[in-house]
């Protein structure tokens, strides 16, 4: 079990961290050794001059959750991030339809969450410079977990502290996508759409082997093992943005 560490002592964890994959490590660290068991940061990254790029990375989520979150572009009708930058403080995500009126697509997409049986969780809005702000979901699985206000206090605070190094890390270089070359960045961008490594070659016009080779490389370029993550990385480096419904 990874023993909880304190504010002071997270903060110094992250300074150090310099790269995006061990900031991310550390944060989840941080977050499950304080009874949090599912992890969502979606950043709204103005870097990339467009209003609907979103970065997203998770954790402790059902893979066929993120597929079809990310898939079918459910953060068009997601309530819950766009709430969390109107309120202060953070609030449970059963909360949602109280505290704001919604649209049709929207209570529908809370009631396809609770049939998700993805557990309550938290909601909670991160700042950073030039804009740069991010929501960060905190899911409690199927546990107890109650957070004090207190604790919400706590979590929130760390949650600010890791933004902060994500905005340090990213200020003055690329991220690691940023070196794939077209055909890579093309491939990703089928990966992302569900395609299979034999359809991608198909609509490429390239052999399989040569499909396989890239995806390889795409892999290790991103530090990823699978595809699922190689497109969530793709879309929070703003390789792959989200435009009109559509992965790009």
């Amino acid at each position: 079990m990874i023993r909880r560490q304190s504010l002071t002592q997270f903060a110094q964890s992250c300074k150090s961290a310099q790269r995006l994959p061990d900031l991310w490590q550390r944060t989840i660290e941080h977050f499950t050794a304080c009874g949090i068991q599912r992890v969502s940061y979606h950043s709204d990254d103005q870097r990339y001059g467009a209003d609907d790029t979103h970065g997203i990375a998770t954790f402790g989520f059902p893979e066929d959750w993120v597929c079809r979150y990310l898939g079918d572009n459910l953060m068009q009708v997601d309530p819950i991030p766009d709430l969390a930058a109107r309120f202060s403080r953070p609030f449970l995500w059963s909360h949602t339809d109280q505290i704001t009126e919604l649209m049709p697509a929207q209570a529908d997409y809370l009631r396809d969450l609770e049939d998700a049986d993805l557990g309550d969780g938290l909601a909670v809005q991160v700042f950073g410079p030039n804009m740069r702000h991010a929501y960060m979901g905190m899911g409690f699985g199927h546990t107890s977990f109650n957070p004090s206000p207190e604790q919400v206090f706590e979590l929130q605070c760390a949650a600010q502290i890791a933004h902060i190094r994500y905005c340090e890390i990213t200020a003055d270089s690329s991220m690691a996508a940023a070196n794939l070359s077209p055909r890579e960045r093309e491939i990703l961008r089928w990966i992302a759409h569900g395609k299979s490594n034999s359809v991608i070659a198909d609509i490429l016009g390239i052999s399989p082997h040569t499909v396989d080779t890239l995806t390889r490389r795409i892999f290790d370029k991103l530090d990823v093992s699978d595809r699922t993550s190689a497109a969530i990385r793709g879309l929070g480096s703003g390789v792959l943005r989200y435009s009109k419904g559509t992965v790009t």
